[in-house]
């Protein structure tokens, strides 16, 4: 069995069979090789600094709810809603909440419990 990161783009229609199928894969390594790995996985991101930069996000979000832009994103949300100030803030991306029916993400695909 070849170890790596599970990201992979399936049909809705075989994401629950593919996520089962994962699943068993990785239900059948014993426990302690999982603890092993986690524990190396976890040991090389704090070698890269993770702690540091984990203190930077507070920080950074600190500073910039006081900008000029997140003043105007919080008055325009107060003013005419979050939905409101959410597309103005993001219709400069063209993302597939604003994009045309046809590029959007078909409702349909709900996993259901």
């Amino acid at each position: 069995m070849q170890a790596g990161l599970i990201n992979a783009a399936v049909p809705f229609a075989r994401l629950e069979e593919e996520v089962s199928s994962r699943a068993r894969e990785l239900a059948s390594i014993p426990s302690s090789q999982l603890a092993a790995m986690k524990l190396i996985v976890n040991q090389a991101y704090e070698n890269m600094g993770l702690a540091s930069t984990q203190l930077l996000g507070p920080v950074l979000d600190g500073l910039m709810r006081n900008t000029h832009a997140a003043r105007d994103f919080i008055e325009l949300a107060e003013r005419e809603g979050v939905g409101a100030a959410i597309a103005r803030r993001d219709e400069r991306f063209g993302d597939y909440g604003q994009a045309p029916r046809e590029r959007r993400p078909d409702p349909q695909n709900v996993v259901r419990p």
